[in-house]
C-alpha cells in the first residue's frame, strides 16, 4: 500500500477518515503536513458509510 500523489505536484498525499465518518485530504509537503486539510466528503449526508469511491 502507498500514498499517492493525488494532487500533480510529485509529493505523497493523504488521506484521512475521521471517526464522525467525514474524509479530509492533506497535501503533502517535502518536510510536514500542515492545517487541517481540505473537507471532501462531510459527515452531514452520511460521511463515507453513503459512498462508494473517491475518484
Amino acid at each position: 500500500m502507498g500514498t499517492p500523489d493525488a494532487n500533480g505536484d510529485g509529493i505523497p498525499d493523504i488521506w484521512m477518515l475521521r471517526v464522525d465518518g467525514a474524509v479530509r485530504f492533506h497535501a503533502g509537503s517535502r518536510t510536514a503536513l500542515s492545517g487541517s486539510g481540505t473537507e471532501i466528503v462531510g459527515n452531514g449526508d452520511g460521511g463515507w458509510k453513503n459512498r462508494m469511491a473517491i475518484g
